[in-house]
């Protein structure tokens, strides 16, 4: 009997002290007492920035969107040229044995290499055309000889490209041979764009000229 009231007395002693641990860690929750600190989960958020627009700024302040024709090509303003290259070839275009000159393709690239397509801009074309750096004779002169200088206009790019005529066509009937010049040695091309600055596409082409 002795032992029933002791694990009585010890079972309430038990709740109690559950009773009162538990009304004390409530308390320091709530109130911020002791050591113990609440601190919120937080939760980041993370952004993601649009892509930086590929074309740059045109020359003289002026905004041009990318429009892609194909891969390698963008549709812009002269403004985005940077550089050009020629492609330099003899060509018979009167149907007569023999051929009449040479024609000069060309394409124009932006500052990221693609072709840039363009239509309804003027651009000036200064072509040089010389002589090789060696004569007949075998003799290297200290500078080429002139053979022709002439000028022309670009309105779209598609005139520079696409067949075997289109380009600029230069005569050999046009260009002045010297008695010792082998043919055309070198052919270049100063395009100025219209919003200022030039590009220079030079071609070496070696020997062509017009033997009948």
């Amino acid at each position: 009997m002795e032992t029933g009231k002791i694990l009585t007395v010890l079972i309430a002693i038990a709740l109690v002290a559950c009773m009162g641990y538990i009304i004390w860690d409530n308390y320091l929750m709530k109130t911020g007492g002791g050591n113990v600190q609440y601190i919120p989960q937080q939760t980041t958020v993370i952004q993601q920035q649009a892509p930086a627009a590929e074309t740059p700024a045109g020359n003289g302040g002026e905004t041009v969107p990318a429009t892609y024709i194909h891969s390698g090509e963008v549709y812009a303003t002269p403004s985005e040229i940077r550089s050009m290259d020629l492609d330099v070839e003899a060509v018979d275009w009167d149907g007569v044995v023999g051929n009449d000159g040479i024609t000069i393709h060309f394409n124009f690239y932006d500052a990221y290499g693609r072709k840039v397509i363009f239509s309804g801009y003027t651009i000036s074309l200064n072509v040089d055309i010389y002589s090789p750096e060696y004569d007949t004779l075998n003799r290297k002169l200290s500078v080429r000889n002139v053979l022709y200088k002439g000028y022309a206009t670009v309105t779209s790019s598609d005139q520079g490209d696409g067949s075997t005529l289109a380009g600029i066509r230069v005569p050999f009937s046009d260009m002045k041979f010297g008695q010792y010049d082998k043919g055309i040695g070198l052919v270049k091309v100063t395009a100025s764009m219209p919003s200022g600055g030039t590009v220079i596409g030079e071609e070496i082409m070696q020997f062509a000229r017009n033997t009948i």
